[in-house]
Formats: C-alpha cells, sequence, structure tokens
C-alpha cells in the first residue's frame, strides 16, 4: 500500500487539532485515543519511506554519441607588425609603421577584402637593450586582424610574405584561426543525433533481454570536443580546435529509459 505524504502531512495537523481539543477537557481516554494515532501515523510515515528506499528503480542507463566532419565558414587571420628605431627616431617609427599598415590595408582592400573585415589596434613601442642594459632604440609594434568569410583568399595573402619583406617589416606573430558561425545549430542537431543514438542502443540492450523500453526519464549532455579530423585529444571542460579548415564535432548524451 503506498501513502501519500501531502495526506500524512494533513492527518498529522488534523491529530494535533484533536490533541488542542482533548487536551483542555482533561479526559485520560481521549489522550489514549489521540496517543495511539499519532503512534499509528508515525509507523505508516516510516513504512512508506522504508519501502521506497528499499524499492528497486526499474531504469536503464545509457551513453549516446555522435559525431560529424564540417567546414569552417570564417577565418580570423591575427598579425602584429614591427619596425626598429634608433635612440632618437622613435617618431619617425611611428610614421613609417603607420604608412606601411594603411598600406597594407589598401592592399588587403585591391585583393577583394571588405573594409569591415580589417581590424587596427592602437601601435605601441617599448626599448631595446644590449648587453649592458644601455638603451639602443624602440622597437614600434601594431596589432591588427582580418575576420573574414573568403578563406581562400585569405590564406593565399597570409601566407605570402612578400609585402612584409619589401618594407623590411617583422612579422611578429602571425596566425590563422579557421571558426564556424552555425556553431549553436551545429550544436543542437548533434545533441538529438546522440539523443537518437542512445535511444537506439537502449532498443538493442531490451531486444536481447526481452524486457519492454519505456519513456525516457531524463538526459544530460556531454561537452563538446571540436577537433582536427581523426584527433584523439579531448578536455573534460570541452575542446575546440580551430587550427584547421576541415573540423570534427563529437558529443555524448546520458540517458535513462524507464522499464
Amino acid at each position: 500500500m503506498n501513502f501519500n505524504p501531502m495526506w500524512i502531512a494533513l492527518a498529522a495537523i488534523v491529530i494535533i487539532i484533536v490533541w488542542e481539543i482533548l487536551a483542555k477537557n482533561k479526559s485520560p481516554l481521549g489522550r489514549g485515543i489521540v496517543l495511539g494515532l499519532c503512534f499509528i501515523l508515525g509507523m505508516a510515515v516510516f513504512g512508506y519511506y522504508f519501502l521506497q528506499s528499499r524499492q528497486v528503480e526499474n531504469s536503464l542507463h545509457v551513453v549516446g554519441y555522435a559525431s560529424k566532419t564540417f567546414e569552417s565558414d570564417m577565418v580570423k587571420w591575427s598579425l602584429s607588425v614591427q619596425k626598429r628605431t634608433e635612440v632618437d627616431g622613435l617618431m619617425s617609427g611611428y610614421t613609417s609603421l603607420n604608412r606601411d599598415v594603411n598600406e597594407f590595408k589598401q592592399f588587403l582592400l585591391t585583393k577583394g577584402l571588405k573594409e569591415k573585415d580589417i581590424n587596427i589596434q592602437p601601435p605601441t613601442s617599448s626599448p631595446n637593450m644590449d648587453n649592458y642594459g644601455n638603451m639602443t632604440g624602440y622597437t614600434v609594434n601594431q596589432f591588427l586582424y582580418v575576420l573574414s568569410n573568403d578563406i581562400a583568399k585569405v590564406e593565399e595573402i597570409a601566407l605570402n610574405p612578400e609585402f612584409f619583406a619589401q618594407r623590411s617589416l617583422i612579422l611578429q606573430q602571425s596566425n590563422l584561426e579557421f571558426l564556424y558561425s552555425k556553431l549553436p545549430e551545429l550544436k543542437k542537431e548533434m545533441i538529438g543525433a546522440a539523443t537518437a543514438d542512445s535511444y537506439s542502443r537502449a532498443k538493442e540492450i531490451v531486444a536481447a533481454s526481452r524486457a519492454k523500453l519505456g519513456k525516457l526519464k531524463s538526459a544530460r549532455t556531454g561537452v563538446f570536443q571540436i577537433t582536427e579530423p581523426y584527433s584523439t585529444e579531448v578536455s573534460d571542460y570541452g575542446f575546440y580546435s580551430t587550427n584547421t579548415r576541415t573540423k570534427s564535432i563529437s558529443v555524448t548524451v546520458t540517458a535513462d529509459y524507464s522499464l
């Protein structure tokens, strides 16, 4: 027999009210009746929770998995250029670097890139020292990045350093990151595929044991692993590799089905 805790709590309130009424009458018989009812109620509550703790949960725990290879649709080219100057040539260094960066911007525009794709940060400088701690000049730096959907064109420009070499510009940093703009939609698709895989696995298990698969009771999504194709690199907090145009995405779904 199952006891609903809500009804038990209601019965306890009723008994307390009756106790207060009978207590005013000082009746030993009434008090005995109430004490007996309280004892029965307490045993009923204890029995209910004891049965609940001993009840075996009829459920099936499975892990679904889904993976897919996809192509990036955006690229971010981050680069930092610099020029060295003499001790008294800081101003000319800024002027020269600014001219070269503007020429580089025009060069990108002539290649078909859009102005909104080109982002230029303010220049900075740092002193250069010799082995004895004497200042020998300055290094003027400027950071910029290009964010574009034209991956092939950005790759072509980034892999050819001729523009910088002709102007004696030092490429301190040059890095391509391949991104995907529709990642939220892709993640939803992968969660659906992993959930479907968990259901398929559950059906195979119950078919072999001649049980009957019930409804989905709960599901928990694991972290997404976005890696290079055929990579075994994973992280407990998820992984997002931007090194390659072609990527592989995978996710697990832990599901519980009733039996």
